[in-house]
């Protein structure tokens, strides 16, 4: 079963943190970290702790956490699952970004389009399934196309002016 959780930081109370095993708090150096892991700890996380590329690991499941200026997604599952939330930001240079990072069928679907829903609509989905990878940001210039895979099921909301996509590891 997968749970998600989405919320505004600047809301809510933080646990100090001499509450967290110390390689949580060695990690979570930021507010926005510290309220993703409390919040992974209230769900029920066991013994969470962070891998040298900043992947959060739990005992007990696979979780996630994302953050995108004052709101932070985090997941728990009984499967691979990576979570991905964006601000809406119209300002930005979608179509350079789009063909820099977009292949195939998502600069297809972008370039169709060309708007700022769409944009991260794709990003989302495609920064959720590298979550699920734990390789970072690099393998985002490997050029995969996430319309062309088959290992992952992907679910996306938009909320107010947010965009979250999870994605979960296919059967």
């Amino acid at each position: 079963m997968t749970s998600v959780y989405f919320f505004d930081y600047t809301e809510k109370c933080l646990k100090l943190p001499e509450a967290f095993p110390e390689n949580v708090i060695s990690h979570c150096k930021k507010d926005e970290s510290l309220a993703a892991a409390a919040a992974l700890i209230d769900m029920g996380v066991l013994n969470l702790h962070y891998e040298e590329n900043g992947k959060p690991l739990a005992d007990n499941c696979f979780v996630s956490i994302s953050h995108s200026e004052n709101m932070i997604a985090v997941c728990t599952s009984d499967k691979p699952v990576g979570i991905d939330i964006e601000y809406i930001d119209d300002s930005r240079n979608f179509c350079r970004l789009a063909d820099r990072f977009f292949k195939g069928k998502e600069l297809e679907a972008f370039n169709n389009s060309s708007n700022a829903l769409t944009f991260y609509e794709i990003w989302t989905k495609k920064e959720a399934y590298i979550k699920i990878l734990g390789s970072g940001t690099a393998e985002l210039f490997k050029g995969f196309d996430v319309f062309s895979l088959n290992n992952a099921v992907f679910h996306t909301e938009q909320a107010n002016d947010y965009i979250i996509t999870l994605c979960e590891k296919a059967d």
